[in-house]
């Protein structure tokens, strides 16, 4: 069951909408997508993220979680 007190959203490392597009539904993706030319514009840049990396903030952008297992167990805790 979804839960509404988590957003997801894709970083792609795609500078062209398509090719990002195109890659989210081939792998399913559902959520948001933000391409690398607007990481920055989007307050994406202020964490040193990078493709393949997971990270979570909250609702306010602070930084709460730093990898996948540190991420989906603070995730598990608002069940």
């Amino acid at each position: 069951m979804p839960n509404p007190e988590i957003a997801l959203i894709h970083a792609s490392c795609d500078e062209v909408s398509e090719d990002a597009v195109k890659w989210a539904y081939k792998v399913g993706f559902t959520w948001p997508t933000v391409l690398w030319p607007d990481w920055e514009a989007v307050g994406l840049g202020a964490y040193g993220a990078f493709a393949g990396e997971i990270f979570l903030v909250d609702s306010n952008g602070t930084l709460v979680a730093e990898n996948e297992d540190e991420a989906f167990a603070r995730i598990a805790e608002l069940k």
